[in-house]
């Protein structure tokens, strides 16, 4: 016999069998070092990385399909042989392996020598949930201008405001303040400050009640000292590295003691808003903060506070900045306006 006639593989088939050899080997592999697999309601079998599971979608990673996230209802079975992290529903979390079995039973093993806990299926909230830093986060800004000016003219004039917030998961303070004072030929034209300490609860990631205390004078309009104390509801629409808005509805209780006018208190109907909002990558950033209180007396009676500005970044952490002020009070004190308004050009610095 010839080896001409002595019949062999061809090339191709014998790198089709290569490579599925590989394959296989690549998927055994795969499957023993990570050890999770998932079975599908229609019987398909998966074998590869259990990722997470959030809002009713499981991702896992195999490594013949790479990614995938499948709808949880459509998993029959789930086994991990490794740890995850298991968030129930009634806020409870867990660390251990994972057996979800064709009847609905969880088996969760928290100790290799451990009996299993099992709880309904119902009760999974998460997989390997994202990791929530829980610690106390600070953030605050100060801004301050002023001029002052000798010779033929003689002006002085100061303006200092900030801000400091300190924020967990369930808890904001913050600590406000604003103080204007300016003279004109050693005779004074402004003079005013203003302090607000506000304590905020939250019930769920975007609704809270709030608990606020103020305190502000003002010579120029016959204020010796106002001060109100409230607490209402309160909203977080946005919370984002870009946009911050939230709103608020409460009671104030305000008393009003005058230098010359005669003191006043009566209880009011307050709402407030907050909006930040950064643009062009960050380069600019307008803001504006309003209060209004309405008498629950006389609802012709009604204090309004506006401000509003830009912030424009040009070091890191410093900033120039222009506001305007506006105080509305519907009932002055005898010979006063109603109206305080100031533009406010400063350099501020924020953490």
């Amino acid at each position: 016999m010839s080896i001409g006639n002595i019949s062999h593989p061809s090339f191709s088939s014998v790198r089709v069998r290569i490579f599925r050899l590989l394959a296989i080997l690549l998927a055994f592999t795969f499957s023993a070092a990570h050890a999770a697999t998932v079975t599908l309601n229609n019987g398909d079998r998966i074998s590869g990385t259990l990722k997470d599971m959030n809002d009713n979608t499981l991702v896992f990673e195999s490594a013949v399909f790479g990614e995938i996230k499948i709808p949880f209802d459509q998993v029959s079975t789930l086994v991990s042989d490794d740890e995850v992290r298991i968030s129930l529903k009634d806020g409870a979390a867990i660390k251990g392996r994972v057996a979800l079995q064709e009847d609905g039973a969880v088996a969760i093993t928290e100790a290799p020598a451990a009996a299993p806990r099992t709880v309904p299926r119902q009760q999974l909230a998460a997989l390997n949930p994202p990791i929530i830093d829980e610690s106390m986060q600070y953030s605050g800004r100060i801004d301050l201008g002023g001029a002052f000016n000798r010779g033929n003219s003689t002006d002085d004039k100061l303006n200092v405001n900030g801000e400091l917030v300190a924020r967990d998961l369930k808890n904001r303070y913050t600590l406000g303040w604003e103080f204007n004072e300016a003279s004109s030929a050693e005779v004074t034209t402004t003079s005013n400050r203003r302090l607000l300490a506000k304590y905020d609860r939250f019930l769920t990631e975007k609704d809270y009640i709030f608990f606020s205390a103020k305190a502000e004078n003002d010579k120029m309009a016959d204020l010796e000292l106002r001060t109100s104390l409230g607490s209402g509801y309160g909203r977080q629409f946005i919370d984002t590295e870009r946009t911050r808005f939230s709103g608020e509805v409460g009671l104030n209780y305000v008393k009003e003691r005058y230098y010359v006018a005669p003191d006043e208190s009566f209880p009011t109907l307050s709402l407030g808003m907050k909006y930040d909002r950064k643009f062009w990558d960050d380069k600019l950033v307008f803001f504006e903060y309003l209060s209004v209180d309405a008498s629950l007396e006389d609802a012709s009676d009604t204090l309004v506070r506006n401000r509003v500005g830009f912030r424009v970044p040009i070091a890191k952490g410093l900033n120039l900045s222009t506001q305007f002020n506006v105080d509305y009070d519907n009932q002055p004190a005898p010979g006063k306006r109603n109206t305080d308004r100031a533009l406010v050009v400063s350099i501020g610095y924020g953490f």
